[in-house]
């Protein structure tokens, strides 16, 4: 599968796209086929597109529909992700919080008036005011910390319905807060520990809404572990050879843990 390349901004002529990446609510409708990647189809005249950049040398647009097609099927976000090449889970993070950004921005916050797409760039523009809304990022921290041969995984109360899963220590950066800052202001919040040797890994782009999920490793330093109780359900030290139900591997806290 050739990569994914962004389109700079707006694009009126979605509907002329060499292929389509169709949406149904949430989900993902894939054609009788299987795949994610739609060729033409009659019922798309009566739809808009939204062309968001090429892959390889294929321009693609993506659909927001209320319902699948006839003759789809659908899949998850979450398994998407876990499934698919990385350019066609590329293709879904951007298109995914385009989409998102022109729903959230609909109206312009300062003076109410409607927004409508800013030609050449992503932002949504006050068609009375001229105010710019670009896509919104949230810059988060997610941590892997670690003791000698162990590692610290936690279990979010809002996981324990349906899952097993223990994970790593993560949260949103503060205004005025340095990702490292945010890594020692959330550890010391969720689990009341001190680390140090805090050092940055890799990045994710989390479209769940809009997330950027910033990799870091910290050593522990001193404490004892005390619960956040409102958000983490437990915390352990566990042995890298003997560990839980972890999460799955497309992931960036399943990545920290097998670095």
């Amino acid at each position: 599968m050739s990569a994914y390349t962004p389109a700079a901004g707006w694009n009126p002529e979605g509907n002329l796209s060499d292929c389509f990446f169709v949406l149904s609510g949430r989900d993902i409708a894939l054609n009788p086929d299987g795949h994610c990647l739609w060729e033409k189809q009659s019922w798309m005249q009566s739809v808009e597109a939204v062309q968001t950049g090429h892959i390889g040398k294929q321009s693609v647009a993506v659909i927001q529909l209320q319902e699948p097609p006839a003759g789809a099927s659908v899949i998850d976000p979450r398994q998407f992700m876990a499934s698919q090449s990385e350019s066609l889970v590329g293709l879904y993070s951007h298109a995914s919080q385009i989409l998102r950004s022109r729903k959230d921005h609909k109206f312009c916050g300062r003076c109410g008036s409607a927004c409508k797409p800013g030609a050449g760039e992503w932002a949504m523009t006050c068609s009375n005011c001229e105010m710019p809304y670009y896509p919104r990022i949230s810059p988060c921290i997610i941590v892997l910390i670690h003791r000698g041969d162990e590692i610290l995984l936690v279990q979010h109360k809002r996981h324990l319905r349906k899952t097993t899963m223990h994970t790593v220590v993560a949260g949103f950066i503060e205004p005025g807060e340095t990702a490292e800052e945010a890594v020692v202001r959330e550890i010391r919040e969720e689990v009341g520990l001190e680390v140090k040797g805090v050092e940055y890994c890799f990045s994710q782009s989390w479209p769940f809404p809009h997330a950027l999920m910033l990799g870091f490793r910290a050593e522990y330093s001193s404490g004892e572990i005390l619960l956040e109780e409102e958000e983490i359900a437990s915390a352990e030290w566990f042995n890298r050879k003997e560990l839980p139900d972890l999460p799955p591997k497309f992931t960036i806290s399943r990545h920290l843990i097998d670095y």
